[in-house]
């Protein structure tokens, strides 16, 4: 099980902290069949890739489990998604280009910086976006009932309509990507 948390650091200074940042530390336990309200203990670390505009970075994330239900989770932070290499702002960005078709530019700024984007990113991205497009309009119905969410049977403009609330209705991608998170338990990239 993951969990995100919030944090406004880069990844670049993320992975210069390394074991010493500042976890968040749970003070019950996440497995919605246990929620025993004692602290869980720390697990140890594992490591995972975060590829952003600089660098690919080999980040630690912190494990921890629950000594009454035994289950594992970890923390991982607010510019990850869980199961992606790539960051979020990348990913969110490759999503603005596929959809309002500028992959192009973006395509050349990324080779540009040595990050080995392809075409196919794209594609994926895109595809992955399109199948989730129904429960990220939930999510968002649920966060601001006030947003006209109607007629979007043309999936290529219903994504382009979400990616613009997305744009103008939260702080940034990260905002998004978290309140998302915490009301599906699941990313928004995720695969239903």
């Amino acid at each position: 099980m993951q969990q995100i948390f919030p944090t406004d650091v880069t990844p670049e200074e993320f992975f210069n902290s390394g074991v010493d940042f500042p976890f968040p530390r749970p003070q019950v336990c996440l497995n919605p069949d246990c929620r025993t309200p004692v602290p869980p203990k720390k697990h140890g670390f594992y490591e995972r890739n975060a590829i952003d505009f600089k660098s690919v970075y080999r980040i630690s994330i912190r494990r921890y489990y629950c000594p009454y239900c035994g289950r594992t989770f970890s923390y991982l932070p607010s510019f990850c998604l869980p199961y992606f290499q790539y960051t979020l702002e990348i990913i969110f960005l490759g999503l603005l280009a596929h959809f309002f078709e500028l992959g192009i530019l973006l395509l050349a700024f990324l080779q540009a910086r040595s990050i080995g984007w392809q075409r196919q990113h794209l594609q994926f991205y895109g595809r992955r976006f399109l199948n989730n497009l129904k429960p990220i309009q939930l999510g968002i119905r649920q966060f601001m009932p006030e947003q006209e969410l109607t007629n979007l049977e043309n999936k290529q403009k219903g994504a382009q309509k979400i990616l613009g609330i997305v744009l103008s209705g939260f702080p940034g991608i990260k905002s998004f990507s978290q309140r998302f998170f915490a009301q599906c338990n699941h990313s928004f990239m995720s695969p239903c």
